[in-house]
């Protein structure tokens, strides 16, 4: 192309307009930008049109509505019991759908406004400059006479009913098993329910568990958990739709969604003090304490911990054959050396110590996990673990009990695999239902068994209930909150020093002999063989005052 004697290439001469034309419409843009920040533009409402002069634009509020609760519990529109809030502003009431459209319709819609927390905000509640602290609740939120009663319930029940798998979500089935199997949160949510008194406008765990029972307890044919299968990532935010997943990670994460839905009824978490938190419906079922105890070797103070527990997970590596082996090796004594040295507040300074795990506050319904996948593609563990139908727990207390510390055996998961392979797999269960029958279910095949076969089977993860449910619930208004600490420390005097008749290689009188120390393999250690006055755990809350025992051969 030529033009005035020059020769001009058409191509790059529309790459040129096209460039120029995109850069003058980005510099217009910004430009509209910068003046809508330092100009006053003119609005709509300003024209002199008839039309626009009729709009008006509703007044802004200064601040958005804070999403307090409301002090009436009150319907906004009817005046009735509004269990439910406006889910945007969260600020009123309303006892139904059409209450909350025909508010919406009126005059609502112009001034709710979607919470957003100031920057200077703080967890105290800073409101002007003014700091106000939110007065936590310290008070039993489930009445554990109530749940005494939920517990010792006699109805029979209704016998298992499969469910469909969805693709990979054999994971699920066998869980939603296990908790149809639980006898007080059964009863809860058939007897009780939990829907009326629900204060959640989302999708509620507890609400569609609700669901699935009263389906389950009326449906002879098998059928697809599919409400609860939709909505796996608000149960465990890792869970994802047609992926194969962990049965024992499913049940921590529904057991921990249950007792958020709990807390959420008193205004969350933060609401609720740590030790009131422990008297929910949940907590009640499946929380207990553990007791994890260190002492000092040097100077002999005893630190003890307490940790709220859910479930356990005991390992299966060595010679362990059977549950109790594996629960010896969970609670044996250990020795802190090396790089992994105690550091002791008494001492000031990093030395060696023995530190033990016991249970100090045993559950009413107690989840075992053996730990069979150890890491890999292929390293699961497939050896033979045997498991009693009844379980004494009082070997693994912190404290000798009552001998009501006994346990019998409900639902058994079990994970089938190829060529010890632990990324892919099949989760079968077995189930007692509440008249003692044992079935076998695998996804919607359900069959009668005998004992005989429940208990030969390689166990992932055992239920036990207990046979008569713990006498008072973990914390009440009454105690100490100490328990809830994170740690507590106690001198014992070397005089009140004491053998654990537990011990084999324990001495009575002057302390151990330089021949026990030796098979012991502390010899290096114990050098005067003399006994040591002991303390309580450093990686743990504060309650009981320590019990003396030997500081060397365990305890």
């Amino acid at each position: 192309m030529h033009v005035l004697g020059l020769t001009l290439d058409l191509y790059s001469l529309l790459q040129f307009l096209f460039t120029s034309l995109l850069f003058v419409f980005g510099f217009l843009h910004l430009l509209k930008s910068a003046a809508s920040k330092y100009l006053l533009l003119d609005t709509p409402s300003s024209s002199s049109s008839p039309a626009a002069s009729d709009f008006q634009a509703p007044p802004r509020s200064p601040s958005p509505v804070r999403p307090t609760m409301p002090e009436d519990p009150s319907c906004f529109v009817c005046g009735k019991d509004g269990p439910k809030q406006c889910s945007r502003c969260k600020s009123v009431r309303y006892c139904s759908s059409e209450c909350q459209s025909t508010h919406w319709k009126s005059d609502h819609k112009l001034k709710c406004k979607v919470f957003k927390p100031s920057s200077r905000a703080t967890s105290g509640g800073e409101i002007d400059g003014n700091v106000k602290p939110i007065k936590q609740i310290e008070k039993v939120l489930f009445p554990y006479e109530e749940f005494l009663e939920l517990y010792r319930w006699d109805n029979p029940g209704f016998p298992p009913c499969g469910l469909i798998n969805c693709g990979n979500s054999c994971f699920a089935n066998v869980v939603l098993q296990c908790l149809a199997s639980t006898r007080p949160l059964v009863t809860y949510l058939l007897k009780k329910g939990h829907k009326k008194t629900c204060r959640r406008n989302e999708w509620c765990f507890m609400c569609e568990l609700q669901t699935h029972l009263e389906r389950a307890s009326n449906s002879s044919q098998p059928f697809s958990p599919l409400n609860i299968l939709s909505h796996l990532p608000k149960i465990g935010g890792n869970l994802g739709n047609g992926r194969q997943e962990d049965a024992h990670e499913f049940m921590r994460f529904a057991i921990d969604t249950m007792q958020s839905v709990c807390l959420d009824e008193f205004g969350g978490e933060k609401a609720v003090h740590p030790c009131a938190q422990e008297t929910t419906l949940i907590q009640h079922i499946y929380g207990g304490h553990l007791q994890s105890q260190v002492i000092c070797a040097n100077c002999g103070k005893v630190s003890n911990q307490y940790e709220n527990m859910m479930d356990l997970t005991v390992e299966i590596h060595g010679d362990a054959a059977s549950l109790e082996e594996c629960l010896d090796q969970f609670t044996v004594k250990e020795w802190l050396d090396g790089d992994n040295m105690y550091s002791c507040d008494g001492c000031r300074g990093y030395v060696k110590a023995w530190k033990c795990l016991t249970v100090r506050r045993a559950p009413n319904i107690l989840t075992i996990a053996l730990k069979r996948f150890q890491g890999g593609r292929f390293g699961k563990i497939n050896k033979k673990v045997t498991f009693p139908e009844t379980l004494d727990l009082s070997p693994y207390m912190s404290e000798k009990g009552d001998g009501n510390d006994l346990y019998r055996l409900y639902a058994v998961v079990v994970h089938l695999d190829m060529l010890n392979a632990s990324f892919f797999g099949h989760y079968i269960c077995y189930i007692k239902d509440f008249s003692g029958d044992w079935f076998r279910i695998d996804d919607g095949k359900v069959s009668y068994v005998g004992l005989e076969e429940v208990l030969s089977q390689g166990a992932y993860m055992l239920l036990y209930g207990r046979v008569s449910a713990r006498p008072s619930c973990l914390w009440s208004p009454g105690d100490s909150t100490e328990v809830c600490s994170q740690k507590a420390e106690v001198d014992i005097p070397v005089s009140s020093h004491q053998t654990d008749e537990r011990l084999p290689h324990a001495t009575t009188g002057s302390g151990f002999t330089a021949a026990a120390c030796e098979e012991a393999g502390i010899a290096n250690e114990c050098k005067t063989h003399e006994p040591m006055h002991t303390a309580e755990d450093n990686d743990a809350p504060k309650s009981r005052a320590a019990e003396p025992r030997c500081l060397y051969l365990g305890c």
